[in-house]
């Protein structure tokens, strides 16, 4: 987990609307332009994003590491789901983090302040808040969520928080500790998220979650989170979930891409052992779903593991691979019984 303090803005006593916020952000996931497995100690100097700052690394259930938050100052718009522009001023938080040695993803993200600010204040006040924007003027958190959740692309001088991960994953890629010889093709996936965070006198009680698959890259996540969940349901914690749903979904949707190009190659079995092997050595192991997500979170993973289904669409395509890999074997078997020369007694 992070070491970092999370932000944390309390409301103020008796303001209802100071007590609506939503935090927004965007992952990219991909794989790392290397041969083999990043080293830790490679990992790590990659990660070193801000010298004097540790990158935190774990290996249980798998190798795991996290870049220290580099801070990104902005001064912008935040399109509502009206499509009005509410200006915005204030700091993202940026990091990057590789499981397994093999799949980079960069993260930014912020909360936003709806309850607005009369006059913008001096840097010094924004940097002294860490991954939070404060709006000018009050604008609806609803209305924010919706705007930030419905966008594909951000306008001209919106909010754009994917740019900064985008930026970030390209200088890493570009960095001479990788030798830019990916074991397979595979796309990048862009996972939007937002949580908005309800009122105290609002009636929902449970937290409720959406995955929506818009673009054969683009996802987007949906958290509406009950005013006494808020601490469970902290940015930092549901960063991790994000995260995790980010690199499974990465992992599946590759895999399944995988296997749409060896169906195509129709009656070579050879050839598509010869595209399943890096598939298998690269990717299989690396399926581990909340293993990294806070357990008060893991009910936001069940449920999409019973819609969408991640677990289920997965366990039917390994299950693929190994009959395809059962089939080759007993095809070399059978081939090998035919070749073979008369057993003399």
């Amino acid at each position: 987990m992070r070491t970092q303090a999370s932000p944390s803005y309390p409301a103020a006593p008796g303001d209802t609307a100071a007590r609506v916020t939503v935090a927004v952000g965007e992952v990219r996931t991909g794989l790392l332009r290397h041969g083999a497995s990043l080293t830790r100690d490679a990992t790590a100097r990659l990660l070193d994003l801000l010298p004097g700052e540790p990158v935190l690394e774990s290996q249980r259930p798998i190798d795991h590491a996290l870049s220290p938050d580099v801070v990104n100052g902005v001064d912008c718009n935040v399109l509502t789901s009206k499509g009005a522009r509410v200006r915005a001023v204030g700091t993202l938080l940026t990091h990057a983090a590789v499981t397994g040695g093999r799949i980079l993803q960069t993260s930014t993200f912020t909360r936003i302040d709806a309850t607005g600010s009369q006059r913008r204040q001096p840097w010094s006040h924004y940097t002294a808040h860490p991954g939070r924007l404060e709006t000018l003027g009050r604008a609806d958190a609803g209305d924010l969520a919706a705007g930030f959740a419905g966008l594909t692309e951000s306008p001209a001088g919106c909010l754009d928080v994917g740019a900064v991960c985008e930026r970030l994953a390209r200088r890493l890629q570009s960095s001479p500790l990788l030798d830019g010889r990916p074991p397979i093709k595979s796309q990048w996936t862009r996972t939007r998220w937002t949580a908005l965070y309800v009122a105290e006198n609002d009636d929902r009680k449970t937290p409720q979650a959406n995955f929506e698959l818009r673009h054969d890259n683009i996802r987007a996540i949906s958290l509406l989170v009950p005013y006494e969940l808020r601490e469970a349901y902290r940015a930092d914690a549901v960063l991790e979930l994000v995260r995790d749903l980010a690199l499974h979904d990465w992992v599946l949707t590759t895999l399944t891409q995988r296997i749409e190009r060896i169906r195509s190659v129709s009656g070579d079995l050879t050839r598509s052992i010869s595209e399943l092997n890096p598939t298998v050595s690269n990717l299989l192991h690396l399926w581990m779903p909340a293993a990294r997500v806070p357990p008060e979170l893991e009910e936001v993973w069940e449920g999409f593991e019973r819609r969408p289904g991640f677990s289920r669409q997965w366990d039917t395509s390994v299950g693929w691979v190994r009959d395809q890999l059962s089939l080759h074997t007993l095809q070399l078997l059978s081939s090998f019984e035919r070749t073979a020369p008369p057993h003399r007694t």
